[in-house]
């Protein structure tokens, strides 16, 4: 897949998807119930593709059609799902989500916020801060892989969400700990996005701290 680093030059001082878009309600998706962030992720996606045609929302996308989603990407229940193979099933089957079959046109392979590229010899697949918001702006939201410190959990609601910044980056990232959120927007003290059914903000220490891969799609044209 190509890279598409957005349109915008020089982006705005602060951006954020739901601002236009007052009723969309953060969800869980049954991320606290299955190990389907990437499925979630891509229910909170789905819903701002598709509202960024209009000014009605889809249908609301059901915790069975998520479910259902999640049941036939994954190995054995409980399992985890590789980003790039969701992104693919995505594009081609499609999924079925508010009553309503529904693709993508395109991915991206994963870019790098920590210079990767770069020292594989590829530095077209890294991004600066600008190349980040400009991404979020020209994608209505970019899929993020984090490996999270041990720290952050679902169990511990102290660890996420409003008046939780991600900021700290004192421990090293966990294998076992790799999670999947939208980002939505930023601003001058860094960037936001919906996980666990909350939004949540972190510095941009933190994501190339933690970031393995940001991932941009563009919405089917027809479907």
């Amino acid at each position: 897949m190509s890279s598409s680093l957005g349109a915008f030059i020089s982006p705005p001082a602060h951006y954020n998807v739901d601002d236009t878009r007052p009723g969309i309600v953060p969800q869980l998706y049954k991320n606290d119930t299955l190990n389907d962030c990437v499925i979630a992720a891509r229910a909170h996606h789905t819903v701002r593709l598709d509202y960024n045609t209009g000014p009605t929302l889809i249908p609301d996308i059901t915790p069975s059609e998520v479910e259902n989603e999640y049941d036939a990407e994954a190995s054995y229940p409980g399992d985890g799902i590789a980003v790039s193979d969701s992104l693919a099933r995505w594009q081609n089957p499609g999924w079925f989500a508010g009553g309503v079959q529904r693709h993508i046109d395109a991915f991206s392979d994963p870019l790098s916020l920590n210079n990767s590229g770069a020292m594989a010899g590829d530095a077209t697949t890294d991004l600066n801060v600008t190349g980040l918001q400009n991404c979020i702006i020209a994608h209505t939201g970019v899929h993020i892989e984090l490996k999270l410190p041990d720290w952050i959990t679902f169990d511990d609601k102290t660890s996420f969400g409003p008046g939780h910044d991600w900021t700290d980056t004192s421990q090293p990232p966990e294998s076992a700990n790799r999670h999947v959120i939208l980002l939505t927007g930023y601003d001058q003290t860094g960037f936001i996005g919906i996980t666990w059914g909350v939004q949540q903000r972190m510095t941009w220490a933190f994501l190339t701290t933690y970031c393995i891969g940001v991932y941009w799609v563009t919405k089917d044209s027809v479907a």
